[in-house]
């Protein structure tokens, strides 16, 4: 082969390997984006769809308000009026225009964050739910961990780049699952505007999330922008009864934010759809009980679930039971006896803890005597 026609093959391939990823049909990674870090979660099992350096810590920008959103809805109620701190008429960058001493309901608070991103209702919110920046972070970051946001750290309630204000892109997909339950959050991140009322104004907000506008299935969720962490984006999108949400970290412009989100929403549409893996999560249990009141546990196990999965995903499952062999009396009703657990490949998609529904004794001597008797009489026919 001549040196020229090597490169050009050389060449053929690069092309062909940035556009597609594709190793086999259950990788994760089976699109090139541009955006640093991304991810998609299905929104109701929150399995992970798709996912690009999802791990990685990264500020996050005003992304940060989802958070401080869901604690505004959390703590207060709608029609609460909160004042507005001095600190807040003074935040800088992406503001309503807040004055100090308003009072302000926590649902235009709401709207003011999640629609405009004004970093002066984030500040507001934040020190209304801490009762300072300080312990806002502390509050925000316990929330997160207990949600199973372990990699994220807040340090304020807006966003503003801080080195030790970070989270993930899975973690804010984690986030955002969670806060989607809400009512009023849910409503307010696929609002394209709304005129509320700041106490001493009346303002029309526009919200920054260009999807709502250009994406037909998409219904939120949140922009971010900092020099610091780059353009960011939360987008959910709807299609046939799945709702996917995809977060976006680190994108250099506007335009690869909004375009890398769609491209991979609609690829895991098209990659995806619900299947029912009921059938296989049909389980008997037969555990030989030592010297107790029963000879044997057996139980039947029944589960139901959904989950968004290939053709090639579903053919791939696998049942791992891991059971005790055998039961030692006494056990009291409600102790762990194994568990059971679904996989694609070493993806665990499924399980459940199996725990015993009924106590177990030991064998008592007149048990003894009753079980010989039976043996005694059980060929004559007879039964006691």
């Amino acid at each position: 082969m001549s040196k020229f026609k090597f490169i050009i093959i050389l060449f053929i391939y690069f092309i062909l390997s940035k556009s597609v990823i594709l190793a086999d049909s259950t990788t994760k990674l089976f699109l090139n984006i541009d955006s640093p870090s991304a991810v998609v979660i299905d929104s109701e099992t929150g399995r992970v769809l798709y996912n690009k350096n999802a791990d990685e810590k990264r500020p996050m920008a005003s992304l940060t308000k989802l958070m401080t959103s869901l604690l505004l809805v959390e703590n207060c109620k709608m029609d609460e009026m909160i004042e507005v701190p001095k600190g807040a008429a003074s935040i800088g960058g992406s503001t309503v225009g807040l004055k100090k001493g308003d009072m302000v309901s926590a649902e235009s608070l709401l709207y003011g964050m999640l629609l405009p991103s004004g970093n002066d209702c984030a500040y507001t919110a934040g020190f209304h739910v801490g009762g300072s920046i300080e312990n806002y972070g502390i509050i925000a970051t316990k929330k997160a961990h207990d949600i199973g946001a372990i990699n994220t750290n807040f340090e304020n309630p807006h966003g503003l780049d801080l080195e030790n204000h970070y989270s993930t892109a899975y973690d804010m997909a984690l986030i955002t699952r969670y806060a989607l339950k809400n009512k009023y959050i849910n409503e307010a991140v696929k609002t394209t505007n709304k005129t509320v009322n700041f106490g001493s104004f009346t303002k029309t907000l526009n919200n920054t999330n260009a999807l709502l506008r250009t994406y037909q299935y998409a219904d939120g969720v949140k922009t971010g922008f900092t020099n610091g962490a780059n353009r960011c984006l939360i987008a959910s999108a709807t299609k046939d009864n799945s709702r996917y949400i995809a977060v976006i970290l680190g994108a250099e412009t506007t335009k690869i934010r909004f375009n890398d989100a769609k491209k991979i929403l609609e690829e895991c549409f098209n990659r995806y759809s619900k299947k029912d893996i009921s059938p296989l999560l049909n389980f008997y249990i037969n555990i030989p009980v030592w010297k107790g009141n029963i000879p044997t546990y057996e139980r039947k196990i029944q589960d139901s679930l959904e989950l968004p999965l290939t053709e090639e995903e579903y053919e791939k499952i696998y049942i791992k039971q891991d059971i005790i062999p055998n039961i030692t009396p006494p056990m009291n009703i409600g102790e762990k006896i194994g568990e059971v657990s679904a996989y694609i490949g070493d993806e665990k998609i499924y399980e459940k803890e199996i725990f015993l529904e009924e106590s177990i004794t030991k064998k008592k001597i007149s048990d003894y005597f009753i079980q010989a008797l039976k043996n005694m009489f059980s060929p004559i026919g007879l039964t006691l």
